[in-house]
This record gives structure tokens, C-alpha cells and sequence, in this order.
């Protein structure tokens, strides 16, 4: 299977989002097919063995909308001759998500048309670099949000300037001091300007609805269509050949799509600045880099940096691309990208993140990841994938959505029969009217919108706290945990234990019979020459306090890992265990000699390490893990949202009790192996109660994707590699709540999006059934209900998680 997103074009509100939805899952070899109205993009997994790219685009041309390819000109330097573009122009045909490509050796111009849902301008930049030609300048086209907002924008205005006339002369009564006005000149007029609206200004509709009767559904373009074709043609019939201004209702038909195009207009504008601020990450990133070559400073464009080049930043100036530092120390500025409101030293072998800000001192940084690789590209990628992923609400909407056009036709109709016959005594003109106003005013615009909008403003929002939601429906479930499990080490710990203590046994006496006057040393080189391959934070810590004690760690012959356990290692002949009192009794080794030195260790909330050496013990070893500085904190107000709290450890019950108590969690589950998490979350699971796991996304991987919601914290750079549904880019505690709180604020806003259509629908609806509403006010009212959401959904741009508010002052190095 494969997954692709593409970018449609022509999707006026949710009728066209279910009926596109439908015809492509129905499709052979369409496995999948989410569409999404607020960014425009359809995701679709696909079998390429049944069913092409192509045939899957040309389907969806076929029904009247369009896949959106976007056009760029780019100037480039280094084509040698014609046989050369023509290579070039071959190369560029062949990437995935390229439908045109022209390469000209006059000018050194080449001309593409490209998918930007598959192929990212940065790709393309770096395709033609890694091919040894230099971009020199480059023109990309108007988006297709930004052509779309003037051709609404011309329409609008056609539609005033030819609705102003009708709406003058359409009412002599009241605008008599017209010469013409009331006149049969006047309704020729009328009828000349109603039809320009109609046929030109409202095109759009009729192609709309053309769309969507193909696919045998109805959207808000049939509604319309509907509405005030029936208005129009009333109208003309009552025109010609004499008028009967009582029957003329041209204005209930212009004065509708003049307003609904201006909706649309506003609509579009106000829903870019929703899709946009996320794009608007990557503009971060500096045009142009200083490079290091040959002892000289250069200055490249950011596309040409290479992986290994070496890059002066002043103080001052942005990081170009992910790096880390080789020389200088200075203070860099996260905030951008991370959340993190507090410049974070930078020193020798720290990473920086491309985009952020160097405050204090110049540094030398070499380039570790460039092009799409970068920290923000992945950002912007999975945010965007994730906006393709519909949160459970937003499918009920859509699957409202689908009838609801059919269901709006009934009601208009059975209201026009009741005014027909019960109410107006057979008058058509007074029977048209309240239909007319609900087709018009029920359009549901603003339901399709209420959750796309709210969406993409949430995970935007926690992108730029360093929160990465993979989903909407992730966003939608993160405020639902009920239990929120935390792995010890390195979650609620700084996963950085030192070695406090070494209790010598027995004196080393090795196969050739020689003894150690130093033992701590040697049962220390000992240790640290078996753990040397190891990559558990325990065996770490031990290889650490080795070197710092300058002692010699050796090469093992052989190694063998026991996960969550221990060790098994051969040096210089001896066999070396290192690991659990539980390896060691599951090797046969009698551990009685250190059991009162273990207990009171793990009194002291320490982790006991025992190492032996051919079968015997030879020494206890203690290492200490401290609580991260704001965990408890973090903890605490989590219990305040009414979510338990699980510690996860593999240590023992003593030392995990000490933790917890620290800590103040209630709940403890200990002495359990990697490969039992999962299990252990089943447990938690069977209790009817939605449940979080937070790890460090790579050791946990299992667990985190058997809990509802995985949450992979500290992850860096890396946030792509990630197991979890969620990835925190720094290690901070408090980023677990702020998540929860992006979540129920992103849901509550939903709610209330949502909450004022449905409101909006069913309050207006009798209400233009009564006769109350006439359709040009309808028109209003429908217009405002999408821009009063759209704009609602804006409004948590201007919000923060709790951390942010009260003023973030920790630093958290990477």
C-alpha cells in the first residue's frame, strides 16, 4: 500500500468533501480516503499494483474537480549543453509528483509543474543542487488559495456592480425619483443585470453543483443553485412581455450570490491564515549561509550546504539548518520552533536547530541534517499528514453533512407546497419566497468548516510549542486520558544515573591467579569493559565513571545482552555478569553474600548493580537517578485534571517506592521486563479508562503503541523516527499537560464551531419556513455563519497552554 496526500481544487464546502470521499474509496485499489475541506487535501492509500497515481487524478478530473499543480520558473547556472537539458529534463519527468517539466539551455530556465501535496519546493532545490546545477532565482506561481481569493474577488465585484441596478430599480416604490424607475425599460434592465450576476458571478455555483450531480449527492452549490434559479426564472417569467413588478423578485436571486461570493471571499482568506501558520515555520530559515571552504567564509544559499559543511552564525543571526556546535558557546533562542522561552546554552558537541536564533556569541557549527531532513521540514511534513487525519467528530459531521443537502430540499419543498396551498391561497410568488430563504440559509458551509479550521489552528499552535500531534483524531482522544503511565528512567528521571557506590565482595583473583590491590578500580574496569556495548542508561553511566576515573575498558571477546536484566561478557578469559539480582539467580550464581547490602540501597531509593566474576559475586554497585527538576510539579497537575498516575520501572519495589514517594505517586508498578509493558497496558486498558504511555519513543515503542495515546517525550530533532502518537521535542514534563490542554481547548473550540452552526441552522430555518427571512438576508446570514467560524477557529492563535502563560523559566539543554 501507499500513502499520498494530493491538493484538490473546486471543494466548496462538507457536500463536496463526502461525495469526493465516496467516489474515490470506491475506486479499485483505493484502500483509503480522507479529504480534508480546511486544507484542500485529499490522503489516500492506494495498491499501485491495481490502480496508478494517474488514473486516481484523471478520476477526480473526471467529476469536475481539479488536482492542484502548482508552477515555477527557476534560473539555474551549470547546464552544459542541450544533450545536458535534455538529461535534466528527463530526470525532473520522472519525480514522483512532477506532471511537467521543460528545461531550456538558452536561457538556463526551467519551467515545472508540480504537485505540492507529494514534492516540497525545498526537494526540488536540493534534487538540482545534488545534480551539480545552481540555482540562481527562482519565481513560483500564485498558490492556488491566492488565484482563487482574486477570481472571487472579480466576481464579487461584477456581482455589486450589476445587484446595485436591480436592487434600485426593483423597487420604484421606494427609489421613484429614478427617471426610468417602474418602468418597462426598467425591468429590461433588471432582467439584463440579474442575468450577469446569475450566469457570470454565480458560474461557480452551477459548476459546482454540475460536479456534484454526477457523483449523485447535492452540496451547498445545489442548494444555492436551487434557490435562486428558481427566484430567476419566476422572475423572467413574470418580465416578459409586460412586467408584474409584484411578481419580480430578481434581487432575492443577485443580492444571494452577490453576498454568498463575498462569504466565500472572506472565507477563503481568513481559512489561508488558518492553513498558513504552520507553512509560515519553514520561512524561519535564513536565505542565505556563511560557509567555511578553504579557510575562507563564504557566503551559499541555504540549498547548497552540504551534510559535513562548517557554518559561522554571529550573534544575532539565524541557524541555517540542523547542526551541532564545533566551537564558541553562546545562548541560542528556541522559542520559534520549541516553545522554550528561555535562551538555551549552546557548547562543543550540542545540537542546534535550523531557523532558531543565535542571541550572545558566534558559533561554528557543522551541518548535520539539510533539505527535507531538517527539524522543520519534519515538523511542517507530519503536521501536515496529521491535518489529513480526521478527528472521529469530524466524520460525523461529514456524514451529517452528506444528507443534509437532500434533507434542506425536502423541508424547502414541503414548505412551499404548505404556503401554496394552506397558507397564500394558491399565490406562487409568497409560496417561493420562504423556500427560496431556506435553500439559501441552510447551506451547510459552516458545519464542514467547524472542525477543520479549530484543527489545523490546534496542531499549529502545539507545533509551535514543540507538541506534535500525528493526527486529528490524536488531538481529538489526548483530552480523554483517564491514566497517564510514565517510564522511569529518563522519563520521570534525568535518565542519568551515576554510580554512588561500589561495595567490594570477595578480592578479584583472576584465572592466572593474580589479585588487585585497587579493587574498586578493577571492579569498575571490570564492569565497564562488559557494559561497553551496552546501550541501557545503567550501563552508560557505569562506562562513565569509568573514563572519568581514567581507568583502562577493555575489549570484551564476546557480549550478550539480557534486556532489562543485564549483561553476560568474556575479558582476558574471565566471564563477566553485570546486571539484576534476577540474572544472577537465573545464571545459578548464589547471591545470599549481597543481599543486606542490596536492601539497604534500595532504602536509599538506589538501583542495585551486581557484578560477578567466573560464577561468583564479586561486588555490589548503587547508581542514583534524580527526579527531573519539574516532574513533580508536572504530576501534581496532572492529578488536578483528574487523570491517575502510573509509574512503569523495571527496578524493584524498593528503590521504585522511593521514587514514587518523591514524587507523590500513589501507583507503582515495578520488576517489569521491556517486553511486558505492553501487557501491562492491556491491564490498565481492561479498566475501562483511556490511557497515555510517556517514554522515550525508541525503548518504549511497543507500549506506546498499545496505549491509546503514545507520547514520545525528547525527542529532539528526531521527531519523524518517533513511536508516539504525540512527540514532545523537549524534555520537559510540564509539555505532557500543555498537550492535554491544546487538546480540550482545540475540542471546546470545535464544540462551540460547531454548536453555532447547528444553532445557526435550526434557529433560521423556521424562521425562513415563516416567511420572516427574506432570501437576501438569508444570503447575509449564511455568509457570516462560515466567517464567524473561521474566525472563531483564529481566535486560539491568540491562546497558550498554562506553562506558557505563567512564564516558562527553566532551560532545558538538548
Amino acid at each position: 500500500m501507499r500513502r499520498v496526500a494530493l491538493k484538490i481544487g473546486g471543494m466548496h464546502c462538507a457536500g463536496c468533501v463526502v461525495a469526493i470521499q465516496d467516489y474515490l474509496s470506491d475506486l479499485d485499489g483505493v484502500n483509503r480516503c480522507e479529504v480534508n475541506l480546511g486544507s484542500g487535501k485529499a490522503i489516500l492509500e492506494y495498491d499501485p499494483s491495481i490502480i496508478d497515481l494517474s488514473k486516481i487524478e484523471r478520476s477526480i478530473e473526471e467529476v469536475g474537480y481539479i488536482v492542484v499543480y502548482e508552477k515555477l520558473t527557476i534560473k539555474v547556472g551549470g547546464i552544459t549543453d542541450s544533450s545536458d537539458a535534455d538529461r535534466l529534463e528527463k530526470r525532473l519527468r520522472r519525480l514522483e509528483g512532477v506532471r511537467f517539466a521543460s528545461v531550456n539551455y538558452g536561457n538556463g530556465q526551467i519551467l515545472l509543474e508540480y504537485n505540492p501535496a507529494l514534492l516540497s519546493l525545498s526537494d526540488i532545490r536540493q534534487i538540482l543542487n545534488n545534480s551539480g546545477y545552481q540555482v540562481l532565482s527562482e519565481d513560483l506561481s500564485a498558490s492556488v488559495e491566492e488565484v482563487e481569493a482574486r477570481r472571487l474577488k472579480k466576481l464579487f465585484i461584477i456581482g455589486v456592480i450589476f445587484t446595485i441596478p436591480v436592487v434600485l430599480l426593483g423597487y420604484p416604490e421606494y427609489f421613484s425619483f429614478i427617471p426610468v424607475a417602474g418602468s418597462i425599460m426598467a425591468a429590461y434592465i433588471i432582467f439584463t443585470c440579474a442575468t450577469i450576476v446569475q450566469f457570470v458571478t454565480g458560474s461557480r455555483f452551477y459548476i459546482g453543483a454540475y460536479r456534484i450531480a454526477k457523483m449523485k449527492s447535492a452540496n451547498m452549490d445545489t442548494l444555492v443553485v436551487t434557490g435562486t434559479t428558481a427566484a430567476y426564472l419566476f422572475s423572467v417569467f413574470n418580465t416578459f412581455p409586460t412586467p408584474l413588478w409584484h411578481n419580480i423578485y430578481y434581487d432575492a436571486a443577485t443580492v444571494v450570490i452577490t453576498f454568498i461570493i463575498l462569504g466565500k471571499y472572506l472565507e477563503n482568506k481568513t481559512k489561508g491564515k488558518a492553513s498558513s501558520t504552520i507553512r509560515k515555520m519553514l520561512e524561519l530559515q535564513p536565505k542565505i549561509a556563511r560557509v567555511k571552504k578553504n579557510g575562507e567564509e563564504v557566503e551559499v544559499p541555504v540549498e547548497l550546504i552540504q551534510v559535513g559543511d562548517l557554518i559561522v552564525v554571529k550573534p544575532g543571526e539565524r541557524i541555517p539548518v540542523d547542526s551541532v556546535v564545533v566551537d564558541g558557546y553562546s545562548a541560542v533562542d528556541e522559542s520559534m520552533v520549541t516553545g522554550e522561552s528561555v535562551p538555551v546554552s549552546k557548547k562543543f558537541g550540542d545540537e542546534v536547530i535550523g531557523g532558531t536564533v543565535n542571541k550572545e556569541g558566534a558559533l561554528v557549527i557543522k551541518a548535520a541534517k539539510v533539505g527535507s531532513d531538517t527539524f522543520l521540514a519534519q515538523v511542517v511534513k507530519l503536521v501536515e499528514d496529521a491535518m489529513g487525519r480526521k478527528p472521529p467528530m469530524q466524520r460525523l459531521v461529514d456524514k451529517v453533512a452528506g444528507y443534509f443537502a437532500f434533507i434542506v430540499i425536502g423541508i424547502a419543498l414541503g414548505t412551499f407546497l404548505t404556503w401554496y396551498f394552506l397558507v397564500s391561497g394558491e399565490h406562487f410568488a409568497n409560496a417561493l419566497i420562504p423556500a427560496v430563504a431556506i435553500l439559501v440559509v441552510a447551506c451547510p458551509c459552516a458545519l464542514g468548516l467547524a472542525t477543520p479550521t479549530a484543527v489545523m489552528v490546534g496542531m499549529s499552535k502545539g507545533a509551535q510549542n514543540g507538541i506534535i500531534f500525528k493526527g486529528g483524531d490524536t488531538l481529538e482522544l489526548m483530552g480523554k486520558i483517564r491514566v497517564a503511565v510514565f517510564d522511569k528512567t529518563g522519563t520521570l528521571t534525568r535518565g542519568k544515573p551515576e554510580v554512588t557506590d561500589i561495595i567490594p565482595l570477595k578480592q578479584i583473583v583472576t584465572t592466572t591467579g593474580r589479585s588487585f590491590d585497587d579493587q574498586n578500580n578493577k571492579i569498575l574496569e571490570y564492569a565497564a569493559t562488559a557494559e561497553r556495548n551496552s546501550e541501557h542508561p545503567l550501563a552508560k553511566s557505569i562506562v562513565q565513571k569509568a573514563r572519568e576515573m581514567g581507568l583502562t575498558i577493555g575489549e570484551p571477546s564476546e557480549f550478550i545482552a539480557i534486556p532489562g536484566k543485564g549483561v553476560k561478557a568474556i575479558y582476558n578469559g574471565n566471564t563477566v555478569i553485570v546486571g539484576s539480582p534476577a540474572l544472577m539467580e537465573n545464571e545459578g550464581i548464589d547471591i545470599q553474600v549481597a543481599r543486606e547490602s542490596i536492601l539497604k540501597l534500595q532504602e536509599q531509593g538506589k538501583t542495585a548493580v551486581l557484578v560477578s566474576l567466573d560464577k561468583e559475586v564479586i561486588a555490589v554497585m548503587a547508581l542514583l537517578d534524580t527526579p527531573k527538576p519539574n516532574a513533580k510539579e508536572a504530576l501534581q497537575e496532572l492529578r488536578n485534571m483528574g487523570i491517575e498516575v502510573v509509574m512503569l520501572t523495571g527496578d524493584n519495589e524498593r528503590t521504585a517506592a522511593t521514587i514514587a514517594n518523591e514524587l507523590g505517586i500513589d501507583r507503582v508498578i515495578a520488576n517489569v521486563m521491556p517486553s511486558d509493558k505492553v501487557e501491562v497496558i492491556k491491564k490498565l486498558q481492561d479498566e475501562g479508562k483511556k490511557v497515555a504511555m510517556v517514554g522515550d519513543g525508541i525503548n518504549d515503542a511497543p507500549a506506546l503503541t498499545q496505549a491509546d495515546i503514545g507520547i514520545a517525550i525528547g525527542s529532539g530533532t528526531d521527531v519523524a523516527l518517533e513511536a508516539g502518537k504525540v512527540v514532545l521535542v523537549r524534555d520537559d514534563l510540564k509539555d505532557v499537560v500543555a498537550a492535554i490542554e491544546i487538546s480540550k481547548k482545540t475540542v471546546s473550540k470545535i464544540r462551540q464551531n460547531l454548536f453555532y452552526a447547528f444553532i445557526y441552522n435550526t434557529a433560521l430555518i423556521p424562521i425562513a419556513g415563516l416567511g420572516l427571512l427574506y432570501p437576501a438576508l438569508a444570503g447575509l446570514a449564511m455568509a457570516a455563519s462560515s466567517i464567524s467560524v473561521t474566525s472563531s477557529s483564529l481566535l486560539l492563535k491568540r491562546w497558550n497552554p498554562s506553562n506558557k502563560r505563567s512564564g516558562n523559566t527553566h532551560s532545558i539543554k538538548k
